[in-house]
């Protein structure tokens, strides 16, 4: 049953990834522009130039990818961490997936108008998946260790 709902929960993240993937450029800068906004607001900054604000914006567009990727890591392991394999091979397994999903997914977005596929972006997607891969390490030998 754990295989089956880990299964859906990497389902869904990949389904969600693909959504925002298909927006059209202007709807998906008009989801990060509000995104960005407040955050302004919250965080009380003040940027004085429109450059200031679409640096803002770039770093919560790289920011939410290199989240939502890393998500993908936690959850990518978990399913994997179900079968019977050595350790080193489980979170090369889940590296490569997470990475290869995250090739396909930039190749997804030279289809969609307006949009374009970035190599940088797939770097900072895999970077997430290494980092859900640590943490998702780091809380089960800390489990471990509690036993």
């Amino acid at each position: 049953m754990k295989k089956i709902v880990t299964l859906v929960l990497i389902i869904i993240w990949m389904v969600t990834i693909f959504f925002f993937s298909s927006q059209q450029a202007r709807e998906s800068s008009s989801l990060s522009e509000k995104i960005t906004n407040s955050i302004i607001k919250v965080l009380k900054l003040n940027p004085k130039t429109q450059e200031q604000i679409d640096r803002i914006e770039t770093m919560v567009r790289k920011l939410a990818h290199y989240c939502i990727y890393l998500i993908g890591g936690i959850l990518i392991l978990l399913h994997i961490n179900l079968y019977e394999e050595k350790e080193n091979k489980k979170v090369l397994l889940s590296q490569l997936i997470g990475s290869t999903y995250a090739i396909t997914d930039e190749w997804h977005q030279l289809y969609v108008p307006g949009r374009s596929g970035e190599i940088r972006d797939v770097v900072i997607d895999s970077l997430g998946i290494l980092t859900g891969i640590v943490i998702f390490l780091l809380i089960k030998n800390l489990k471990r260790k509690k036993e």
